[in-house]
């Protein structure tokens, strides 16, 4: 029991530095609005990996059989990561009335986190791997549920850390800094994609 818990604290820290499209939208969200839309970044993250652990753990016989799922969930990636990519580059503007509404700055800022983190097929490979590699311990379910619990707790606590860490040192940043930060962000957001495109179009040639 302690070996998985210990287990999936180390596998949660080391999931949680994936620098990739959620990493670059928790900073940046996090310097522009505060370290609680990083917070509420990572609760749609987290919920994400639920649902990406519930299908490594239970299989995938489950799921309805969709033809050519993982190429219209591609695209539909691609336009989404490009499309934020691209709204990087506008010229800053006062803040929206929707950030004057709680709810719907959450369900904002927490589509946001889930969003990135499902469309990304990476992460669900990771998971699957990650759930192939449990079974080699030979743990019963109690312990490969203790495991994931607290990988997954660890995967909030440590990007919320984040979130905090971005919102501490904005005082620190003046704003051309804080523009480039928006600019490597939109880059990210637009390479990956790209890659996605790339895929997609390797499916459809395939």
């Amino acid at each position: 029991m302690l070996e998985a818990i210990i287990f999936g604290f180390v596998t949660g820290v080391v999931l949680s530095f994936g620098f990739g499209s959620v990493f670059f939208a928790l900073i940046q969200d996090s310097i522009q609005y505060g370290y609680k839309a990083g917070v509420k970044i990572s609760l749609g993250v987290v919920f994400g990996d639920i649902i990406m652990v519930s299908i490594a753990f239970l299989g995938t016989s489950f799921l309805p059989d969709i033809p050519n799922f993982g190429l219209y969930s591609r695209i539909f990636g691609a336009f989404l990561l490009i499309s934020l990519g691209l709204v990087q580059f506008r010229k800053p503007k006062a803040p929206s009335k929707m950030q004057e509404f709680k709810l719907a700055r959450f369900f904002y800022f927490f589509g946001k986190g889930f969003l990135l983190n499902v469309i990304n097929p990476v992460n669900f490979i990771s998971w699957m791997l990650v759930s192939a590699t449990l079974k080699g311990y030979k743990y019963d379910s109690l312990d490969e549920i203790l495991f994931f619990s607290t990988c997954i707790i660890m995967i909030f606590v440590v990007e919320s850390a984040f979130a905090i860490f971005a919102d501490r040192i904005k005082t620190k940043l003046n704003d051309n800094t804080i523009l480039y930060i928006k600019y490597i962000s939109g880059l990210v957001f637009i390479g990956v994609g790209l890659k996605m495109v790339w895929d997609a179009y390797k499916m459809l040639v395939a």
